[in-house]
C-alpha cells in the first residue's frame, strides 16, 4: 500500500464523524436505488405472474392463418412457444333454444399441447367432468349441462338430456350475414360478423360442413368473451389429432379457419410478427391479429399514447431526483473536507506530491467509503423491500386475488445499483479532487484560495479605505452588527469572505429542501394519476344492463315509435330488484333508469369552461346552451339515502307532486389520449327537455341560431345533405325539469359519464315522456371478488327467467377493477418508500454538510475564543451564519422544487387535461420544519464536539 493510500485511510479514521456520515449517505443513496429497482422488478414480476395466471402467457395471435403462415411460425427462431386452434364450423341451436342457450355454438379444437408451467392460454374452468384427452371426446358449455334441446344441430343419441357420457352429434355449417342496404355478405365467424345488427342485416345458416360424433366428457364455465379470436363465443371443444387444423387451413370454406397463438423471445417482436402474417398472404377468410397488451405492458412494451408518455416523463424526473440526491450528499462531504484541508494538500505538494497523487488520495477516500457504503446500501435496500412487502403482503394478496408479492432479488438490479452508487461516488469526489490538485503549494499553505471576497465585500473594502484617510477611525458594524453585535459582524464577514464553504452549505440545504418538496409533489401527482381510474366504479363489480325493447324481451313494455312504458318498466324493475335483494350472496347497490335528453340549459347554470370544450355546442342567442344530458331515475331507497348523504330536506326533495332533480357536478372527458374532469354546474335552475317531431326516420343533429331570427333544427337527409327546419316544426313537445341542488357525488348505481347528469327518484318517471329510449342499470357489489361476481350472475340469471319483459346483459368488471386497485396500491407503496428514503437523504445531507463544516473550523473557533469571545457571543455568531444558510438554501431549494413541480405538471397535462397546478404548501411547510430541526441538531452536535477540544491544542494542531 502506498504512502498516499495510507494517508487517505488514516484521514478517514481520524475524522470518524465525517466518515460515518459519508458512509451513511452513500448507503442511503444506494439503498434508494436498490429499493426502487428491486421493487420495480418484484412488482412487475407479480403483475406478470398474476396476469398470466388469469389470461395465459401468450404475446400475440394471428387468426385466419394459411399453411404458409403456420410453417413460417414453426420455423421462426424468435417464436418460443406456439399452439394452434382450429374453428371447424358453426352449430345451430335453433330458434326454439336461442332464448336460453343462444343461437350458435362454434366447434373448435381443445388446446391440449400446452406447457404445464407457463401455459400459453388459460383454458376455461371445467365445472363437471374433464377436458378432452382423445379423439371423439367433446367438452360443452356449462349452460348445456342436463339440458334437453328442441331439434337443432346438437342432438343426443338417446334423445335425453345432455350429461357427462352422452353420445352426441354436432352438425357443422356456415353462417352468412347480409347487409339489407347493399346486399354485401360475409361469412360470420369469431373473427368477423359474430354479432349482427338485426335492423340492418339478415343472416342465413346452412349445415354444409359435415358433422362430428363423440362423447361428452365434461362441461366448462362459459363467458362468451375472450381477448383471443380463437376463444371467442360459445364453443364446443373437441380433441384434435392434428387433422382438424390441417383441414381448417387448407379447405376452401370461409367458415373454417385456424388461429395461431404464440410467444416470442422478445415481447416487442410479437405484434409486428402477427401483423406481418395476417397481412402478407391472400386468404380465403379474413385475417386478424391481436396482442396481449395487458401482459406485455408489464414487460415494457407499451402503446405510444399520452398516458404512457406521462409515466415515462415522471419516471425520468424520479431518476433525476435520485441521482441528484445521491451526488449532492456525497459531493458536499468531499467538498467541505477538501476545502478545509487545502493546507495539508499544499504541504504534500511542497514535499513532492504530484497532482495525480493528490487526486488519487481523494479518490482512494471515496473508494474506501464506497467499499463499505455500497454493500451496506444494497443490503438496506433489499431488507427494506422485504419489510415493506411483508407488511403489505396480505393486502396485496387480497387485492390480486391471492397472488403473493414476493421480493425478487435480481443480480442485474443489484449490479446496476452498485454501479450507479460507485459512479455517484466517483463523480462526487472527482471535482473536489481536481480542485485539491490544482492549488499551488504556496497558496495552499497560506490558504489564500479559501477566502474569496464577494463583489459587495470588495466595494465595502474600498469605501473603508477611503474613510481611513479621514480624521475618524470609527467603522460601521453594518446591519448585522447593529442587530447581533460583534458576533453578527464577524459572522457576516465569514459569510462574505469564506464564500466557497458557504456555497457548499447553502447548496446542501437547497438540495435538501428541493428533495423534501419534490417527494411530496411526486406523491400528489402519482396519487392523482392512480386514483383517477380506481374510484370511478367503487362498489360496482357486476353490472346489469336492462332493456325492454331488445331481442331478449317479450316487447310487452315497448310502445310505438321506439318509446317505452316508463311506469310499467319501473314496476317490473322494482319487483325484479326486490327478488335480487332477497337472493343469498348478492348485494345490490340500487338501480337506475335513464334516458338521454336533448335539452336547453340556461347559460347561467353552467360554468364557462364546460361550454368551451371541444365538440361542445356554442351558446345560443337566447342565452341557453343546447346539448345532451342524462336523466337518471334511481330507486326510492337509493334516492332517500342520497338525499340524506347530501344533507338535503326529505320533505322538499321527496315530494312526488313537485319532483326536484339533483345535478351531478362532474363531467368526464376522455378522447383516447387525455383524461379530464370538469365541474359543469355553478347554479340551479330549470332545464327544458325536448321531444322532436316525426321527421320520416331522420334525427335532429343540432339546434342552432337561425340567421333570420329565432332557432332552427338541423338534420341530414338520405343523401347526407343538411336540411334545416324552423324550431316550431322540429320540436313536438317540451318538458321542464327543475334542478333543486348541485352535488359533487352521485349514487353508487349511477356511472360516471362524459355527459351532463341529472338525478331524480323513480317516482318521477313521468318526466321520461319525451324520451325515445329508456334503459336501466343495476350494480352488484361482491367486494371486488371476480369469482363471487360470476356466482352472483348465475343466481340473478335464474331470477331473470321470471321476468320475460326484461332483456338483461351482464358485465363482470371486478377483474378490471382488481388490476386498477392493485396498480394504485403498488404506486402508493412506492411513493411512501421513496418519500421516506428521500427525506432521510435530505436530513443526512444537511447534517453531514453543516456538522462537518463547523467541526472542521475548530481552529478558527479556537482563535476567536482566545481573543475573548465568550460562549454566548459564539453561539450568536453561529446562529447568524446558520440563519443565513437556511434562508438562502430555502429560497434556492424552493425555486428548484417549483421547477420540478412545474415539470411534473406539464407531464400530467399530456394525459390529464384538468389537472391543476398548485403550490405544494404542505410540503414546503414540512421542509421548513425538517430543515430547521436538522440545522439545530447539527449545530448542537458540532458545538459539543468543538467544546471538548482545548483551545491551545486546536490552535496548535490542524484538523485532519
Amino acid at each position: 500500500m502506498s504512502i498516499f493510500s495510507r494517508f487517505a485511510l488514516r484521514s478517514l479514521k481520524r475524522n470518524r464523524t465525517r466518515t460515518i456520515v459519508s458512509i451513511i449517505g452513500v448507503a442511503l443513496s444506494v439503498s434508494l436505488i436498490t429499493a426502487v429497482l428491486t421493487s420495480v422488478v418484484s412488482l412487475t414480476n407479480m403483475l406478470i405472474e398474476r396476469t398470466a395466471s388469469d389470461e395465459g402467457w401468450w404475446y400475440a395471435e394471428a387468426a385466419g392463418i394459411t399453411a404458409e403462415d403456420l410453417e413460417h411460425l414453426q420455423n421462426d427462431q424468435e417464436v418460443t412457444d406456439l399452439t394452434v386452434i382450429a374453428d371447424m364450423g358453426t352449430i345451430s341451436l335453433g330458434e326454439d333454444n336461442s332464448d336460453i342457450f343462444g343461437k350458435y355454438l362454434y366447434a373448435k379444437t381443445w388446446p391440449h399441447d400446452l406447457d404445464a408451467s407457463e401455459p400459453l392460454i388459460s383454458t376455461p374452468e371445467i365445472v363437471a367432468g374433464r377436458a378432452p384427452e382423445a379423439p371423439g371426446e367433446i367438452l360443452l358449455p356449462h349452460s348445456l349441462q342436463n339440458a334437453e334441446l328442441a331439434p337443432c344441430g346438437l342432438t343426443t343419441a338417446d334423445g335425453g338430456p345432455i350429461e357427462v357420457g352422452s353420445r352426441i352429434t354436432l352438425d357443422l355449417g356456415t353462417r352468412t350475414v347480409t347487409n339489407r342496404e347493399d346486399g354485401a355478405s360475409v361469412t360470420a365467424t369469431a373473427i368477423r360478423g359474430d354479432y349482427i345488427d338485426e335492423t340492418a342485416q339478415t343472416e342465413t345458416y346452412e349445415a354444409d360442413l359435415g358433422h362430428i360424433e363423440g362423447t361428452v366428457v365434461g362441461f366448462y364455465r362459459a363467458y362468451g368473451y375472450s381477448s383471443l379470436y380463437s376463444l371467442q363465443g360459445n364453443i364446443a371443444y373437441v380433441f384434435d389429432d392434428g387433422s382438424a387444423v390441417d383441414r381448417a387451413i387448407t379447405d376452401d370454406s370461409a367458415a373454417t379457419w385456424a388461429g395461431a397463438i404464440f410467444r416470442t423471445a422478445n415481447p416487442a417482436d410479437a405484434e409486428p410478427l402477427a401483423d406481418e402474417i395476417v397481412n402478407v398472404h391472400e386468404r380465403t377468410t379474413d385475417g386478424a391479429s391481436t396482442v396481449h397488451s395487458s401482459l406485455i405492458r408489464w414487460m415494457g412494451v407499451t402503446p405510444d399514447t399520452a398516458i404512457w408518455n406521462t409515466l415515462y416523463q415522471i419516471a425520468g424526473i424520479l431518476a433525476a431526483v435520485v441521482v441528484v440526491a445521491g451526488v449532492s450528499l456525497v459531493y458536499n462531504s468531499f467538498a467541505i473536507s477538501v476545502a478545509e484541508r487545502t493546507r495539508q494538500f499544499g504541504l504534500l505538494s511542497s514535499l513532492g506530491a504530484s497532482r495525480r497523487q493528490l487526486r488519487r488520495t481523494v479518490l482512494i477516500e471515496a473508494l474506501a467509503i464506497g467499499g463499505v457504503g455500497i454493500p451496506v446500501g444494497i443490503a438496506l435496500g433489499v431488507a427494506g423491500c422485504f419489510v415493506v412487502f411483508g407488511l403489505l403482503g396480505e393486502g396485496i394478496a387480497a387485492l390480486s386475488g391471492g397472488a403473493q408479492a414476493s421480493v425478487i432479488v435480481s443480480p442485474v438490479a443489484l449490479g446496476i445499483a452498485a454501479v450507479l452508487g460507485l459512479v455517484t461516488l466517483l463523480v462526487s469526489a472527482w471535482i473536489p479532487a481536481i480542485r485539491a490538485s490544482r492549488v499551488s503549494a504556496v497558496d495552499a499553505i497560506r490558504q489564500t484560495q479559501d477566502v474569496h471576497l464577494t463583489r459587495r465585500a470588495r466595494r465595502a473594502q474600498r469605501k473603508a479605505a477611503r474613510r481611513s484617510t479621514s480624521e475618524t477611525t470609527e467603522r460601521s458594524l453594518g446591519l448585522a452588527g447593529r442587530i447581533f453585535g460583534i458576533p453578527g459582524f464577524i459572522a457576516h464577514k465569514n459569510l462574505t469572505r469564506a464564500s466557497s464553504k458557504g456555497r457548499v452549505t447553502v447548496a446542501a440545504l437547497a438540495v435538501s429542501v428541493a428533495l423534501l418538496i419534490t417527494s411530496g409533489s411526486i406523491a400528489d401527482v402519482m396519487s392523482y394519476a392512480s386514483g383517477t381510474t380506481v374510484d370511478t366504479m367503487e362498489g360496482q363489480d357486476l353490472l346489469l344492463y336492462i332493456d325492454v325493447t331488445g331481442a331478449g324481451a317479450d316487447q310487452s313494455l315497448a310502445l310505438a315509435d321506439g318509446k317505452v312504458d316508463g311506469p310499467g318498466m319501473q314496476d317490473a324493475l322494482s319487483r325484479f330488484y326486490a327478488d335480487v335483494q332477497s337472493a343469498d350472496g348478492v348485494t345490490p347497490n340500487g338501480y337506475m333508469t335513464s334516458y338521454v335528453a336533448d335539452a336547453f340549459i340556461p347559460a347561467g347554470m353552467l360554468n364557462d369552461g364546460i361550454m368551451g370544450l371541444d365538440g361542445s355546442a356554442s351558446l345560443l342567442a337566447n342565452g341557453s346552451w343546447y346539448g345532451s344530458a342524462y336523466v337518471n331515475f334511481v330507486d326510492e331507497a337509493t334516492w332517500e339515502a342520497y338525499i340524506d348523504s347530501l344533507g338535503l330536506d326529505r320533505a322538499t326533495f321527496c315530494d312526488p307532486a313537485r319532483p326536484l332533480a339533483i345535478a351531478v357536478n362532474s363531467y368526464d372527458v376522455n378522447n383516447g389520449e387525455t383524461y379530464g374532469n370538469y365541474q359543469p354546474f355553478k347554479a340551479t335552475g330549470t332545464i327544458e327537455s325536448l321531444e322532436f317531431a316525426d321527421l320520416n326516420g331522420h334525427f335532429v343533429s343540432s339546434i342552432e341560431d337561425d340567421p333570420a331570427g329565432g332557432l332552427r333544427a338541423l338534420y341530414y337527409d338520405n343523401e347526407g345533405n343538411p336540411v334545416y327546419l324552423p324550431y316550431d316544426e322540429a320540436v313536438a313537445n317540451t318538458q321542464e325539469i327543475e334542478v333543486g341542488a348541485i352535488a359533487e357525488t352521485r349514487p353508487v348505481c349511477v356511472d360516471s359519464s362524459g355527459t351532463l347528469q341529472l338525478i331524480l327518484p323513480a317516482s318521477a318517471i313521468d318526466l321520461s315522456a319525451n324520451s325515445g329510449y329508456l334503459r336501466a342499470n343495476m350494480s352488484i357489489d361482491t367486494g371486488g371478488d371476480a369469482a363471487a361476481a360470476t356466482q352472483a350472475q348465475e343466481t340473478i340469471e335464474s331470477i331473470a327467467e321470471d321476468y320475460p319483459e326484461l332483456d338483461i346483459t351482464y358485465t363482470n368488471v371486478a377483474q378490471g377493477k382488481l388490476q386498477a386497485r392493485l396498480m394504485a396500491t403498488t404506486v402508493n407503496t412506492f411513493i411512501y418508500c421513496f418519500a421516506v428514503i428521500t427525506g432521510l437523504i435530505a436530513v443526512a445531507n444537511v447534517f453531514n454538510t453543516l456538522a462537518n463544516a463547523l467541526i472542521l473550523r475548530q481552529r478558527e473557533f479556537a482563535m476567536l475564543k482566545s481573543v475573548g469571545m465568550g460562549n454566548r457571543a459564539f453561539r450568536r455568531m453561529i446562529a447568524y451564519e446558520c440563519a443565513s444558510y437556511a434562508v438562502r438554501g430555502f429560497l434556492i431549494g424552493s425555486a428548484l422544487a417549483l421547477l420540478v413541480s412545474w415539470g411534473l405538471y406539464q407531464s400530467m397535462m399530456l394525459s390529464y387535461s384538468t389537472y391543476e397546478f398548485h403550490l405544494p404548501w404542505i410540503q414546503i411547510g414540512i421542509a421548513v420544519v425538517v430543515v430547521i430541526a436538522v440545522i439545530v441538531a447539527s449545530v448542537m452536535y458540532a458545538l459539543r464536539r468543538t467544546r471538548t477540544a482545548s483551545v491551545v491544542e486546536a490552535l496548535r494542531e490542524d484538523t485532519v
